[in-house]
Parts: structure tokens; sequence; C-alpha cells
């Protein structure tokens, strides 16, 4: 009987060892901060956008923090320049010039979202080396529930038949994004064909050319709950 108490024992301590690694490693990483990815016009406004962007190029340039960046670091340089150019140039109005800006306000966005990627995933969460980076930080991860609704929904019609490119601002600590379709008109009998991606944006393939579909989006982690963007209705060409 002493045997089998003391083999009983040892599992016992070793199932207890197991749930505090587990209970450890969840609390560690609840512990961790969160890189912001946001860069929209609601949190920048279109004259903040590159002062917040040459604040963490000027931060990021020679952190040792952050070795081997100098590339991308010259091509963010770059998209602040072209966007305070198509800035200045919109101020007078006009469709093209204001398309032009707001262009060069996505690329902008897109390429401060990588820096911010890198920087979560070399910092492993500290908020320090975060901090030295530049970029703002959310200080806990634990009990994320509902995310904001994805604004700004763009489709994109590839030159390539049958296909679009659907894509929104991001999402505030979104870990991946729920891409949605079904054909025109939207009636309580659609039926949505759904597509997940680690990006805001995603190339939806096999539409039927000069067919009218109906897009939408959200953002997603582990809550189950979605709140979708608004419905944006296109051709396919």
């Amino acid at each position: 009987m002493s045997v089998c108490n003391n083999r009983f024992t040892t599992a016992l301590q070793r199932m207890n060892a197991v749930r505090t690694m587990i209970f450890y490693s969840k609390n560690n990483d609840m512990n961790k901060a969160i890189v912001s990815k946001t860069f929209s016009a609601k949190k920048y406004k279109d004259a903040d956008l590159p002062v917040k962007a040459r604040f963490i190029l000027e931060q990021m340039t020679n952190n040792a923090h952050f070795p081997d960046i100098q590339e991308k670091l010259d091509e963010l340089n770059t998209k602040i320049e072209r966007y305070k150019t198509a800035l200045s140039d919109s101020i007078e109005g006009g469709r093209l010039t204001t398309a032009i800006k707001q262009e060069c306000r996505r690329k902008l966005e897109d390429c401060l979202q990588e820096l911010a990627t890198y920087v979560q995933l070399t910092s492993k969460g500290d908020a320090v080396l975060i901090s030295s980076s530049g970029f703002d930080t959310h200080k806990k991860a634990a009990r994320v529930g509902v995310l904001d609704k994805p604004e700004a929904v763009r489709i994109i019609l590839e030159p390539m038949q049958g296909s679009a490119w659907i894509s929104c601002n991001g999402v505030d600590r979104a870990l991946f994004y729920v891409f949605e379709y079904c054909a025109a008109p939207l009636t309580a009998d659609s039926v949505w064909t759904q597509v997940t991606g680690s990006r805001r944006k995603m190339l939806i393939e096999g539409l039927t050319s000069g067919k009218e579909y109906c897009f939408r989006v959200a953002g997603a982690r582990t809550h189950p709950s979605r709140i979708w963007s608004d419905v944006v209705k296109s051709y396919v060409i």
C-alpha cells in the first residue's frame, strides 16, 4: 500500500507542478505590455501622424535594443516625407490630391504597423524597451473583451478577374481579422463566406465577374463576440 501511495503522491506532485507552470506562464503573459498598432485618423489627425512617425523614427535610430532595422527606418523616413508632401498638396482640395494623400497615409500606417510588430517581438513585451522605441503601449493584455468596430473598410478591385482586396484600419489589440462576403443584395437568407488572416487586408478570390457582393470585417481575439464593420458593397470585374 505504501508503494502505491508513494506513486500516487509523486504523480500528484507532478500534476501540481505542471499546473503551477501553466499558471505562471499565463500570468507572465498577462503582465507583458502590448505595442499599440493604431494609427487611424481617429487617433492621429492628418497633421499629427507624421509628428508621431518622426518621433518613432528618432527613437529607433541607433537604438541598441532594436538592431538591424536601418533599412526599415529608411523606408519609414521616405514614407513620412511623401505623406507630408501629399498633405501639403491636398490643402487646396481636389479629388486627385486628396486621393494621393489618403494613399500615402495608408502606406505610412502600414509601415508603422510592421515596425510595431517587430518591436513587440523583439522586446518580448518589456514595457521599458517598447517605450524606448517611441511606440505607445497597452499596460496589460489581460481581460481583453469585445474589440472595436473596424473603420474605413475599402474594396480594391484586382486586374485579375473574380478577385478583390478588402481592408480596414487597424483594430487595437486584434490578434487576427475575420473577413466575410456574400452575394448582393443582402437579405435575411444571405449566407456569408468567411476567411481569416493575421493582417488587416485580405485578397478574396473565386468571385463571379460582373456580380455585386457585400463585404464586412471584424477584428478578433480569444473573445467569441464579433463587432462587424459596416457592410460595403462592390461589383467585381
